[in-house]
């Protein structure tokens, strides 16, 4: 996959006096169907550190902040994410790391797959070669 594939989706959200309802659909703003949902909080030191060979993301901070880095093993493009109403789409063979969490942080995060661990590649040497043999323009 391109690093240029990864990119910013705005949710739409409704005001009104009894506070914000931001919402999120399958195929619509989240580009996939999901089929698993997770959330990270209370994290005290760097996540993710890997890249997946088939699995779609959507990262969304439902509160506070964090840095997501993404990258194709050529080039990396660093994300800050602190708005609720904004997600990172993140297609697969892209390696993350997040880092930089507030006390108060979660992230959200929406996957096209279930968990399979086969599908991880925790390697970052690995990673760099099997993103160098994916028939992809970079």
């Amino acid at each position: 996959m391109s690093i240029a594939e990864a990119r910013w989706v705005e949710l739409p959200n409704v005001r009104d006096h009894r506070g914000v309802l931001t919402a999120m659909e399958a195929g619509l703003e989240v580009p996939f169907e999901f089929r698993r949902v997770f959330f990270l909080h209370g994290v005290t030191t760097s996540r993710g550190g890997h890249a997946h060979r088939a699995t779609r993301q959507f990262l969304v901070p439902v509160s506070g902040r964090f840095r997501v880095t993404v990258s194709d093993g050529d080039r990396s493009t660093v994300y800050e994410l602190t708005d609720p109403h904004r997600g990172l789409y993140v297609p697969p063979l892209i390696w993350v790391d997040l880092d930089d969490f507030s006390s108060d942080a979660v992230c959200l995060v929406l996957t096209d797959t279930r968990f399979d661990e086969a599908d991880y590649v925790r390697d970052w040497n690995a990673f760099v070669d099997l993103a160098k043999s994916s028939p992809v323009d970079r």
